[in-house]
């Protein structure tokens, strides 16, 4: 059932990139990168299913990434078993508050952050 609600997660991730997310898109050619922390962030704090289906996906993707060791050498966090991809999403918007001035940035290295600071090893 989880396969399923991730395989969902990705159609509807694409979907949104693809559909409505032309704005993102145009940045993602100047910046090359696809998401603003700034996004992230007004996705995260959605009360749309599909906009909040995007943010943990997204957060899931990255903190995925991170273990399958694309993002290991970069930084060195341990996740506890069991955090939902709902406790990384308050992760996520608690500590991008906090930081305005990286809402530019890549949304994946605000969230990196976040992750370090919390479950650093």
């Amino acid at each position: 059932m989880i396969k399923n609600y991730f395989k969902f997660l990705k159609i509807l991730l694409l979907a949104q990139i693809t559909v409505l997310g032309g704005n993102n898109l145009a940045i993602a050619e100047e910046n090359t990168y696809f998401l603003t922390s700034k996004s992230l962030l007004t996705y995260c704090q959605s009360n749309l299913p599909a906009e909040d289906g995007i943010c943990q996906g997204y957060l899931a993707g990255v903190t995925d990434s991170v273990y399958s060791g694309h993002l290991s050498d970069f930084i060195s966090i341990c996740v506890p078993k069991g955090i939902t991809t709902s406790e990384l999403k308050a992760l996520f918007i608690s500590y991008a508050t906090e930081y305005p001035e990286f809402f530019d940035r890549a949304a994946d290295g605000l969230f990196t952050d976040a992750l370090a600071s919390k479950f650093s090893c």
